[in-house]
């Protein structure tokens, strides 16, 4: 949906009234700029407390395998011989 907005200053800021449509239901903002383009983009900045009462929830969900598969760290055999040695520090032979 595209629509006009007014812009105007207030103090030494500037504003942009939003029409209806684009209300918000949030008290803050992200504000970004594009310099090659100039556009400007607007996005709903998380309210503190919507955040840990979603990492609350995610907490109370139980581990799945699906969502961090296990996995083997151990090293094999051969995998840094062919990496060069460190300056100054010489191999026993």
């Amino acid at each position: 949906m595209t629509m006009t907005a007014k812009v105007f200053s207030t103090g030494n800021s500037q504003a942009v009234r939003l029409p209806k449509a684009f209300r918000v239901n949030v008290r803050e903002m992200w504000i970004a700029r594009n310099e090659d383009t100039g556009e400007i983009t607007l996005s709903p900045k998380p309210d503190p407390d919507a955040l840990q009462t979603f990492l609350r929830e995610l907490r109370s969900l139980p581990a799945s395998d699906a969502f961090v598969p296990p996995r083997d760290d151990r090293l094999r055999a051969g995998t840094l011989a062919d990496w060069p040695e460190s300056p100054g520090k010489k191999r026993d032979r």
